[in-house]
């Protein structure tokens, strides 16, 4: 209904609706037409100079103009300022992390021992030099290069095609790419043992093929079985005194399975290197190890040197190990009710070939030399070669690396140090170390002459310190270094021998005198550091396994420890 409808009106009949609407139309144009003028046309706009001509709205015959919206350039600028306060920000945050609070300690000169105080200014300085290279993120070259090695030759197998190419390469890499250092090799006599088919099929009548294939690795130096394999129920047993106790009665026509507990490296080893030693002793055909790892949960096998028997040995992963070792108790146990418990059976195929003493390697060294004392050595190493499986990065391939790479840092300061830093890659660690006495046998002459050696071979995580075997004054003179100056990247630590060896490549050297000392990290876990429980684990758990790719190496602790190793390899060798 229209409102005006309501009102009273004339007698007679009411005006037409139709009547109605057009008088009030006309009305309102009529009021639309006194309406002052709210809005330019473009034109206008034009002839004024502006572009601020804003939307207009149609609203009952008349336009209404929309608020302005002038652009604000102070608050540009404003904006500007908070942005670059912000950035400003950031990169002091980042600063104050890596010059503060990433440095366990900071070098305070009112703190130094006696023995930082006497050494030589400028030493010192270029020490100092050596140890904030480890916090500049943009140097990967460690990493860089162990990653391309790896990725173009692979496994580096003791006599292998990869191993020599892989030694080609870093001699040429050195001897392109790296001033002050020149690159070679020496010869080495060494076995080579190659492993070609293996499989190990273990018996389940209640699988749908009633077998189960088990991922298995011959261990290094072992027999062969012939074509056909060797079949034959497994007992298993987790220690020597056992093994000794079932004695020819129970061992004699059947294959030994070593199952035991991990607790370290050094207590289980044993069952790897010598266990098909003992096993034959009471007429086993083969023996089977559980990997030398603390993952029992993992299907993960790890291969390693054992002595060569009469009897073929291979490793399987702990939990096959484990698998195994669960269907022999309930087939003691539960004997042939529902369902059929039977015992362990496997067929055991391994085809490997071993020529003694008639293969070619080489040891790779590296050498940079000193100033008025070159004649004298101080030696950084790790071993070259590695397993067949896998590509050797973390065994040992980033010791090696951290030794080169401590020396090309060296060698890229603006002061020779007195003393040349000789690296070497040793060949043949993972059998006989042949590199190692290949070398000694090579440099006897000189080994008075070699004043300190050492080894990485535990792995290069987070740089903790050194393992020091050595007269009571070089270790306290090390240890004052470490607390004064090695804290900055917490490498300063030193323990003993007796809590972790030098290594096994340099004992050669330190049983004729040379002090030794192992490069140390903390465990990346759990912060373990050497001395305390599970200080190895992380790096056994890649440890001659298919999983020691070069992911396993963390570029930045990588290049960290080079740092450290460089600093103190300068400062023994500039004393």
């Amino acid at each position: 209904m229209i409102p005006d409808e309501k009102k009273p009106v004339p007698w007679g009949l009411p005006p037409l609706r139709a009547e109605v609407q057009r008088r009030r139309r006309a009305e309102a144009e009529a009021a639309a037409a006194a309406l002052p003028q709210t809005s330019l046309s473009t034109s206008e706009c034009e002839k004024l100079g502006t572009t601020d001509c804003r939307i207009t709205l149609e609203l009952n015959g008349y336009r209404k103009r929309s608020p302005a919206r002038e652009r604000d350039f102070m608050s540009v600028r404003k904006r500007l300022l908070v942005f670059l306060a912000g950035a400003v920000m950031m990169v002091g945050a980042v600063l104050y992390i890596r010059l503060v609070m990433y440095n366990p300690a900071a070098i305070d000169p009112s703190a130094f021992s006696a023995t930082t105080l006497g050494t030589n200014p400028d030493t010192l300085e270029v020490v100092d030099k050596l140890l904030h290279a480890g916090f500049d993120e943009s140097n990967t070259v460690a990493w860089d290069r162990l990653a391309e090695m790896t990725d173009l030759y692979g496994h580096r197998m003791t006599a292998s095609s990869g191993y020599s190419r892989s030694a080609a390469w870093v001699v040429h890499t050195v001897n392109t790419q790296d001033a002050n250092l020149t690159a070679y090799t020496e010869p080495v006599r060494v076995d080579e043992w190659r492993r070609y088919e293996e499989s190990l099929s273990l018996y389940v009548p209640t699988r749908d093929r009633g077998q189960v294939e088990v991922p298995v690795l011959g261990l290094g130096n072992s027999v062969p079985t012939s074509s056909d394999g060797i079949m034959a129920d497994v007992i298993p047993v987790r220690s020597f005194d056992e093994l000794r106790r079932l004695g020819n009665a129970t061992i004699a026509g059947n294959i030994v399975l070593y199952n035991f507990d991990y607790t370290t490296y050094g207590d289980v080893v044993a069952f790897r290197t010598r266990g098909a030693v003992e096993a034959e002793k009471f007429g086993a055909v083969a023996v089977l190890v559980r990997s030398i790892t603390p993952d029992s949960e993992f299907a993960s096998v790890h291969t390693g040197n054992s002595r060569r028997a009469k009897i073929p040995a291979a490793a399987i992963s702990p939990a096959d190990a484990n698998f195994m070792e669960r269907m022999y108790v309930r087939a003691q146990t539960k004997g042939n009710g529902y369902p059929r418990h039977v015992a362990p059976r496997v067929n055991l195929k391994m085809n490997s070939n071993l020529v003694e003493n008639m293969a070619h390697s080489v040891n790779v060294i590296v050498d940079l030399p000193g100033t008025d004392r070159a004649q004298e050595i101080v030696l950084l190493s790790g071993h070259f070669d590695s397993w067949d499986v896998g590509v050797g990065a973390m065994d040992d391939g980033a010791g090696a690396f951290l030794a080169w790479e401590a020396a090309r840092l060296i060698s890229k300061t603006s002061r020779a140090p007195r003393r040349s830093i000789r690296v070497v890659m040793w060949s043949n660690e993972e059998t006989f170390q042949r590199g190692a006495k290949a070398y000694f046998d090579r440099h006897e002459h000189e080994m008075a002459q070699h004043v300190f050696a050492i080894e990485s071979d535990i792995g290069v995580f987070a740089p903790w310190g050194l393992s020091v075997a050595a007269d009571k004054k070089t270790v306290a003179s090390l240890r004052n270094y470490g607390n004064d100056l090695l804290k900055i990247l917490g490498a300063g630590n030193i323990t003993s021998a007796e809590v972790e060896s030098p290594g096994e490549d340099i004992a050669i050297l330190c049983q004729h005198g040379v002090p030794c000392a192992g490069f140390l990290s903390v465990n990346p876990e759990n912060g373990a550091v050497p001395g305390q429980p599970q200080w190895e684990n992380h790096y056994f758990r890649y440890h001659h396994a298919s999983s020691d790719r070069v992911e396993a190496i963390d570029k930045h602790q990588l290049r960290r420890s080079a740092a450290a190793l460089a600093a103190w390899a300068y400062l023994i060798a500039d004393l």
